[in-house]
Parts: C-alpha cells; sequence; structure tokens
C-alpha cells in the first residue's frame, strides 16, 4: 500500500512528525539528498529555507571519524536485508556537535537509482550520560588498582576539582577544591611549576589530550608544599568538547630531594663547594651560549702557587682546609651570579658577568689576589702561598670555554715565567683599543637594527636567498635552539630521486659530540626506530625517561639529554626526516602556548626552505608567491595538485589547527581523511587554462565553520601544478541568514 502513495504525499505526513525524517537518492555512486523534513533540519540548527539551500552538502557536516561508518551503512542498506541502525555525530549550524540515532531502510531500487529512507533521533542526551557513566567507571577502576597513590577529577562545567585518596582498603578520602582554575589562576601561579599546571589544563581543555606535570605544590594536601607527578587526560563529551579532566598522582617528594642531592653532589667539588671542572665549563658554555657581543665577562683564572707542595708537607686534611678558607674569602667578592669552580688540585676559575668594562677588573683581580696570601709558620720552616692570576674577556679574545680557558693560562704562564704573583690580563692594550671603538659600533648597530625584526622575520630573509645553503641552514638551526633553549639540534633528511640524504648538526659549545661516528647512520636508524614505536605522528616534547620506551631512554641518559623535541618532517605524505632537539643542562624546559605556536611555525619555515629545490623541480615554486598571503585573516594552503602534498599553510590555518602537518597529504592533515575528499575543490580546477578558478561554499568539520572556498593555480605548467586554496569563514553571514 506504501508505494502507491506519491513522494509528495508521504512527504506532508512527515512533516507533522517530531522525528527526523529524509530521503537519500544514490546514483551512480553520487549520494543527494531527496527530502529533510522540519524535524530534521530542526536537529542540525537549520530553518528549512536555509536547509534546502545546502541539501546536498549536508554529508559535510558528518564528523570526518564518523564518515566511514556512515558510507558502510549505506553500503548494508543497499543490500536490502533489513533495517540498518548507525549513530553517528554531526556538527549542528552552531558548531556544536550532536549525536544522531539513525534507522535506514531502502524504499525504492529503479534501473536509473536507489531511494534510502531515514528516520533519525536525537541520542546527544543519552550519549551524555553514558559519557559520565563510562567515565566514573573507568576512573573508579583505575582508583581500585591503585595503591597509595591519589586520583584527581576535575569537571570543567562545574570548576570543581576532586581529590581521592586509595589504600588497599579501597577508598580512603576525598578532598573537594570549589572554583578550582579561577583559585589556581589568581592564588597558585608564583612559580613556574604552578604556571606550567596552569598552561597544561587550559591546553587540555581545548581538546582531548594526555600530559604529564612535574610540580612542587600545596594543593593537594593544603599543607607544606611536596613534589607531586601528575599524569592527566582530559575526555571530551559526546559534542566533541572537554568536560572532564582525570589525573593520576603521585607523591615523588623525597625522590626528587635525593635526586637533587645527588645533582648538586655530582657537580660540586667535595672540598670547597665550589662547581667541579665539568659543571663549570657546562655552565660558564651556557652563559655564553646566550650572551651577545653586548655582554662583557670575566674568565679569571686562579694558580695557587705551592699548593701541591703544602698539601703534601701538611698533609691532606691540613691542605683542604686552607684551601677552604681561601675559597670562601674570595666568595665574598662576587655575585650569586657568577660561576665558581675548582678544575684541578691547586686551579680555580671564576666567570664573572656583566663586567661592564675591561678597567671594572682591577678591585676583583686584586681581591682574588689578596685572598690567596696566606703565610704559615716562621723562619726556614715557615711557608708562603701566593696566586698568579691570569684573565681573558668575553667576546674579545673569545666566545667558548676552550679559547678563553687557553687565553687565561697564557697570562698566567706570562707570571710564571717572570717569577711574578698578581695579575695579567691577556692583550690589554688591544682589548683597550677594542673597547675604544666598540661603544660607536654597538651604537651604530642599535641605529641600524629593527627593534621589531624577531627570529622568524630574520629567517623569512634567509627563506629567500636564491638557492639553498648548507650553511645558512646550520645557521637557522643554531638561531633557534638559542632562542629555545637548546644545546644540541639536528636536521636529517632521507635522499629523494637518487639525491644524496641531508644531514646538519650543531652544538652549543661545551656539549659537541664525544665520539666520531657516522651522523646520518645513527640518525636514520632512530628516525625507523621512532617510526616503529609511532612517536613519530606529530610535534613531541619528551621530558622524563620512564615514560618512553627503553632504547630511547638510553639514548637520552647517554647524550645527556633532559628534554628531546622530535618534529617530523614530511614530503608527499610520508616522513622523510625529523628534527631532534635535546636540552642538556638539566633544567625544567617547557613551552607556554604562544612559544610552542611560535617553534612550529619556525620549523615549517625551515622545511620549506630545506624542500625548496626539489619543489622546483617537481613544478612547484618556491613559495614566496604564497607567503605573501601570510598576514591575510583568512585560511590559506598551499597543494601540490598531482600529490595532494601540503606544500604551505599561513599563519591563520597553523594557528587553527596546530598539528596540521606541512608535507603530509591535504585530506589526510586536515580534513582527517585516508582518501581524496569526494569534492575536491582542486580538481575542479581546469589543468589546461592557467587562469582557472574555481569558488564554493564548503563546511569545514576540522574547523567548524562554514567556508567560501577560492581555488586557483598559483604554478600551472608542464612540470607540474601547485593549488592555492584561500578560505573566509561565513559563519556569522551564514549563521544570519539562518535567524533571518
Amino acid at each position: 500500500m506504501a508505494n502507491n502513495l506519491d513522494y509528495k504525499t508521504i512527504c506532508e505526513m512527515m512533516e507533522n512528525m517530531l522525528t527526523g525524517v529524509a530521503f537519500l537518492g544514490l546514483q551512480e555512486d553520487k549520494l543527494e539528498f531527496l527530502y529533510m523534513n522540519s524535524g530534521g533540519f530542526r536537529m542540525l540548527g537549520y530553518t528549512p529555507t536555509v536547509g534546502y539551500k545546502y541539501l546536498n552538502n549536508l554529508v559535510s557536516l558528518i564528523l570526518d571519524e564518523d564518515k566511514p561508518k556512515f558510507w558502510q551503512a549505506i553500503e548494508d542498506v543497499l543490500k536490502d536485508d533489513g533495517a540498518v541502525d548507525l549513530e553517528m555525530r554531526t556538527v549542528t549550524a552552531s558548531g556544536s556537535l550532536r549525536w544522531l540515532q539513525i534507522r535506514g531502510n531502502l524504499y525504492e531500487r529503479t534501473a536509473e537509482r536507489a531511494v534510502i529512507l531515514c528516520v533519525f533521533l536525537d541520542a546527544t542526551d543519552r550519549k551524555f550520560v553514558e559519557n559520565e557513566i563510562q567515565t566514573q567507571s573507568e576512573w573508579y577502576q583505575m582508583l581500585l588498582e591503585t595503591e597509595g597513590e591519589m586520583l584527581a577529577d576535575y569537571n570543567a562545567k562545574t570548576d570543581v576539582l576532586s581529590i581521592k585518596t586509595a589504600s588497599e582498603y579501597g577508598l580512603e578520602s576525598t578532598r573537594i577544591i570549589d572554583k578550582f582554575m579561577m583559585k589556581l589562576r589568581r592564588d597558585m601561579s608564583d612559580t613556574v611549576e604552578e604556571r606550567k599546571l596552569v598552561e597544561t589544563i587550559e591546553e587540555a581543555l581545548k581538546s582531548p589530550r594526555t600530559d604529564i606535570v612535574e610540580l612542587k605544590t600545596n594543593i593537594m594536601n593544603g599543607g607544606e608544599k611536596r613534589w607531586y607527578r601528575i599524569h592527566t587526560s582530559s575526555i571530551a563529551g559526546v559534542d566533541g568538547y572537554v568536560t572532564h579532566i582525570v589525573g593520576k598522582i603521585t607523591d615523588i617528594h623525597e625522590n626528587k630531594l635525593l635526586q637533587e642531592e645527588l645533582r648538586g653532589k655530582e657537580k660540586l667539588d667535595t672540598v670547597t663547594g665550589w662547581y667541579n671542572r665539568q659543571a663549570t665549563k657546562e655552565q660558564v658554555n651556557q652563559i655564553l651560549a646566550s650572551s651577545d657581543d653586548h655582554n662583557v665577562h670575566g674568565f679569571i683564572l686562579i694558580d695557587i702557587s705551592d699548593f701541591r707542595i703544602l698539601s703534601e708537607s701538611l698533609g691532606e686534611d691540613m691542605g683542604n682546609r686552607i684551601l677552604k678558607d681561601i675559597t670562601k674569602k674570595m666568595s665574598r667578592g662576587f655575585k650569586r651570579s657568577d660561576i665558581l669552580g675548582r678544575i684541578s688540585e691547586d686551579e680555580l676559575v671564576i666567570f664573572a658577568q656583566n663586567i661592564g668594562s675591561v678597567h671594572n677588573l682591577d678591585a676583583l683581580a686584586s681581591m682574588v689576589c689578596h685572598s690567596t696570601e696566606m703565610t704559615l709558620g716562621s723562619g726556614a720552616d715557615g711557608f708562603t702561598l701566593a696566586g698568579r692570576v691570569g684573565i681573558s674577556l668575553y667576546p674579545y679574545q673569545g666566545d667558548n670555554w676552550q679559547e678563553l680557558n687557553t687565553k687565561a693560562e697564557r697570562a698566567v704562564n706570562s707570571l710564571k715565567g717572570g717569577g711574578k704573583v698578581g695579575y695579567h690580563v691577556y692583550d690589554l692594550s688591544g682589548i683597550l683599543k677594542i673597547e675604544g671603538a666598540e661603544n660607536e659600533r654597538q651604537q651604530r648597530l642599535l641605529e641600524e637594527t629593527d627593534s621589531d625584526e624577531n627570529l622568524e622575520s630574520l629567517l623569512e630573509k634567509i627563506i629567500n636567498e636564491e638557492k639553498q645553503n648548507e650553511n645558512l641552514t646550520r645557521a637557522m638551526l643554531k638561531m633557534v635552539i638559542r632562542h629555545f633553549g637548546f644545546q644540541k639540534a639536528c636536521l636529517s633528511m632521507e635522499g629523494t630521486n637518487g639525491k644524496a640524504g641531508l644531514e646538519l648538526r650543531y652544538f652549543n659549545p661545551g656539549y659537541e659530540q664525544k665520539e666520531e661516528q657516522n651522523f646520518t647512520d645513527e640518525t636514520q636508524q632512530w628516525v625507523s626506530f621512532l617510526k616503529r614505536i609511532k612517536l613519530l605522528g606529530g610535534f613531541q616534547i619528551i621530558h622524563n625517561y620512564d615514560d618512553v620506551p627503553e632504547e630511547l631512554a638510553s639514548y637520552m641518559l647517554r647524550n645527556k639529554i633532559y628534554t628531546l623535541l622530535i618534529q617530523p618532517m614530511m614530503a608527499k605524505g610520508e616522513i622523510k626526516g625529523v628534527f631532534l632537539m635535546g636540552e642538556c643542562t638539566g633544567k625544567e624546559w617547557h613551552l607556554n602556548t604562544e612559544e610552542e605556536k611560535e617553534l612550529k611555525r619556525i620549523l615549517q619555515l625551515i622545511q620549506i626552505y630545506v624542500l625548496k629545490i626539489e619543489r622546483k623541480q617537481n613544478g612547484c615554486t618556491s613559495l614566496n608567491d604564497a607567503r605573501l598571503l601570510d598576514d591575510f585573516d583568512s585560511y590559506v594552503m598551499a597543494v601540490d595538485y598531482d600529490t595532494y602534498e601540503l606544500c604551505f599553510a599561513n599563519r591563520k590555518m597553523l594557528s587553527a589547527l596546530p598539528d596540521l602537518r606541512i608535507g603530509d597529504y591535504c585530506y589526510r592533515t586536515y580534513a582527517g581523511q585516508d582518501r581524496p575528499c569526494e569534492s575536491c575543490i582542486m580538481k575542479k580546477l581546469d589543468r589546461n587554462n592557467p587562469h582557472s578558478k574555481w569558488s564554493e561554499e564548503w563546511f569545514s568539520s576540522s574547523l567548524r565553520s562554514w567556508l567560501k572556498v577560492h581555488g586557483s593555480w598559483m604554478q600551472n605548467d608542464a612540470n607540474g601544478a601547485t593549488c592555492v586554496l584561500n578560505s573566509m569563514d561565513i559563519s556569522e553571514y551564514f549563521m544570519g541568514n539562518i535567524h533571518m
């Protein structure tokens, strides 16, 4: 009987239903919406008038992760084995997510097309309840399996943090902190660790992610500050937004104190309490790495004459007591920021920072010499100590430990050769001549330098060079690691088209590789290993040795890398190389949100530069034309027409999608699909017309916005083609139409 009813009659009946009803037509693998009732449009947030205008674009509203389920359901319906049920997520006109429970049946099949009838309900509230139940179940299960630790549950909607403590008998206690984030931002961001916790939670609230934070705080117990390690996981609700952040909290206070004690003992001389030789060298090189020509530092090398003879005569214990007295007197004359070290039995080093001028050295050097003067006994049995002090200066006589130490030693030896004590500055006359001219030079540089020029601007100037240059690339690495506080950097790219791979390294002075080895082979082995353990999926910052595979932990420990940054480099959708950057001083190294965006942007610029020559050979430009669009208030990307490779994305695009991967396939990194988009705008351009253009309105589920997309050729010739897609956000205009 139903088959005797025409579509119009059926549609009139369906308009009075609260559920959503739609007819879909499938003809030659092309899907189109034939009809949707008012209830269906209402669930999607549209009026029928506006909804019908975009009826055949409604498939684009399905969340990318659920589209495979949708197409599989279509295939199952066409088998005509009965009703097919499906649950999937769609994006409403306001940008929120809505769960739909759908039942589909094959309504009619003709030689031309198949018609599918779909009835659907809003399942969002039910999914919310299921999600909350599952979250609580997983949380309590974790709690029951965790002994001697705490679990935290932060409710993003109510701003309430619950901290539960577990014991072998089950739940022990619960602590509730109301208005947690408000209090944390107001009262508890006075340390680096607590500021890092605030940033971590704020990032976790944006999208589901996992993080590990170590901090010293009293928010867990309300009493003394203790060290904790917090593993956090944010959980999204059915609307796609984060509703909870759950975490496991481990008290690591005693272990942290022990580590700090051991680390301090490893760096300090047991007699004087000053740094030992290795630690002194590391500290000095670290300061030099962040210094420029405007800083003047004094490298003061102290040789205590006849100290070894005295120590042998009076005994080691007495010698140590005397040395301790000498260094104690010296310490009083220097700033806390100065580096004081014992580098051998009778040699000391003091690195005096920012002394201003060589003329200020006289008082310091005289005080050091006076501190070493000591007379023991009298007459023939008496013994006199005195110091020979050699001084070199940064930047005039070197920019690393080796150069400054060598010249300070020469200054000491010049005193020994003349049988003198006191102090001597290496090449003092030359320094005074340089200093006289230096003030004029620095003033001129300040007048000529653009004060607004940042690291990215400097790199852009390098990128605009006509030819690729390895020295320039290495210089970029140097600028990046110094800017962000790393000590080691490596850029490794596999060879393509029969070309050799590119391997560039840069080490800050004092952190050079100790052993000779084949760097290229070693890095390629690590790239393969990181691929295998799936650590090259995107931007990674690794702090904790316990949370990485044993091989990687061993590599970091062996190379004294405390923080490792990993950024894959991609070409034609495949991982072809990697940036590796290491922090080796042992300090807590973190990036805030803006710094992370800046670093990702800079690494993209370097990758574009490294791949520039290859792109020219493949028919792509050097992307200078596209980079003119970098400051546009629209989403811009450049895509290789033949390979779908994402060649470029502007600042606005990278800011909105920070995990976008240059070099990956555009449909994978941008749309989250494993195949090209069904309605690819790029493929609607005429390959035979270099002036071809195409525009259409399109919904982007990754940006959750309606876009007006303009496609055109950036380059189109016999060697290849690159398309530029410029997308303007029209959501506000679109929503305005809906509410008219």
